[in-house]
């Protein structure tokens, strides 16, 4: 790759910033997948618990389904906020370097086919559920 002439010092700056509040986005994302991911496997937990006191009436459902799906969500949060952390850092070395330009799209594409994967997931245990 040819080496970029210097930005200047208020482009530089303005590059960091835009290069953190991205990082602090994906950071954001990552906390909220975790956190939902956790609710889904606690309500699960705490569904179960219910049936098996026996003052609500119905069946306890025996499955993985709620701590597969919350396993998963607090498995790419993690996945997430490691993945801001190391695009930061290229990033950040690109941008002293003055080889800006856009950085890959990978994870971006990464994280959307994997959150569909988990909807996809979600959707057919519900699916599941109502019929059963």
């Amino acid at each position: 790759m040819p080496e970029a002439p210097p930005a200047r010092p208020e482009e530089t700056l303005r590059l960091h910033q835009a290069n953190e509040r991205t990082m602090l986005a994906w950071i954001r994302t990552g906390i909220a997948l975790m956190a939902f991911g956790f609710a889904i496997a606690r309500f699960g937990v705490f569904l179960r618990e219910v049936a098996g006191t026996g003052i609500v009436t119905g069946r306890a459902v025996k499955g993985v389904g709620s701590a597969f799906v919350g396993t998963a969500l607090v498995a790419l949060g993690m996945l997430a906020n490691l993945s801001a952390t190391i695009r930061y850092g290229r990033v950040r070395r690109r941008i002293e370097l003055g080889a800006t330009g856009p950085p890959s799209a990978l994870m971006v594409y990464v994280f959307g086919a994997t959150a569909t994967l988990v909807g996809l997931v979600m959707t057919v245990l519900l699916a599941r559920a109502l019929a059963e």
